[in-house]
Parts: structure tokens; sequence; C-alpha cells
């Protein structure tokens, strides 16, 4: 069974980025994922907004978003298109880029951090103790955490049982 400090189901843009900058903070940190591959079907997101982008290039990786996407003033308020052009950041843009490039980028990334992706397998349950959880996962093999993140949607079943067993839910002994 593979031990990780903190393990995160879901390997999307959230769960690639949380496990970034747990690795860079020094935390073991693994990711499971239900999709097999990287591929991401269909489109979902369309950019990136300024901040994320500050992001980016706090953490030295903005320009191959940049690299890829188009730069466009994409910031809106009950759709009217607002001009950012101005604000006081190195970033005063939004950037055009689908969802499929945005997470091919990070796993590049996350990849170079040595962040291991359990693949084509999702979180089924989890059963907490003392030290911490035994995550179960759908290919029937399990893994250890101390922590369990949710960054694969609010429907999947292990987030249900989550919401169901909060009160039980507490922090592992140190």
């Amino acid at each position: 069974m593979s031990e990780h400090v903190v393990v995160i189901a879901g390997g999307g843009p959230t769960g690639m980025m949380l496990a970034g900058e747990l690795t860079l903070a020094g935390v073991d940190v693994a990711i499971v994922e239900r999709r097999a591959s990287q591929d991401l079907v269909g489109s979902r997101a369309g950019g990136l907004h300024s901040r994320t982008i500050e992001v980016f290039d706090q953490r030295g990786i903005a320009d191959r978003f940049l690299s890829e996407g188009q730069v466009a003033q994409i910031a809106g308020f009950a759709g009217v298109r607002l001009d950012i052009s101005d604000f006081p950041t190195r970033h005063n843009y939004g950037l055009e880029l689908w969802q499929n490039h945005i997470e091919r980028i990070l796993a590049g990334w996350i990849g170079e951090l040595a962040v291991p992706i359990y693949r084509g397998r999702e979180v089924m349950g989890f059963a907490q103790d003392d030290t911490g959880l035994g995550v179960e996962l759908s290919d029937g093999s399990s893994v250890r955490a101390e922590y369990l993140v949710g960054c694969d949607g609010g429907g999947t079943s292990a987030r249900r049982r989550a919401s169901r067993s909060r009160d039980r839910i507490r922090r592992p002994a140190t």
C-alpha cells in the first residue's frame, strides 16, 4: 500500500495546482484521477484571469501558458466587459486558453515535480483511524494518507460520503 501525507482526489486544474503547491512546500502528495490519460473531452473553462496568471508567474510557469494562449481583456461583470489594462499588475489582462491546454501544461509542471498520479482510478471511499485514512480506490487497491482532499467535483461518491460523515472526521494524531 502506498503512503502519502496528502492524497488529492481529482487531477483537474485545482487538484494539480494544489499538488504542485504542496510539493513545493515539501509535502508528500499524490493525485488519484479517474481519467486514464490527461485527455479531456469537450471544452470547459476557456481562459485564465489576471490573478491566476500572477500566481503562475510567482511559480515561474506563466510563460508556459502565455506562449499558448491569446492575451485579451476578458474580465467582465453582469455581461459587461471590463477593461483592466490599467490594473497595477504585470498581467493586466486575461488569457484565452481552453482547459485541455491548461491541464496539459499543469500536468507537465507537476510531472517535473515528480508528483505521482494514480490514473484510471477513482476514490470509492475512505476509513479514518487515529493515524490517518485508508483511501479505497476503484481498482481494489488502497492508499494511506494523513489527509484526503476532494478536488474531483461535488457529485462523487466519496464527496457524498464525506459530507454525511463530516462530524466524525477529525485531524490525525501527530
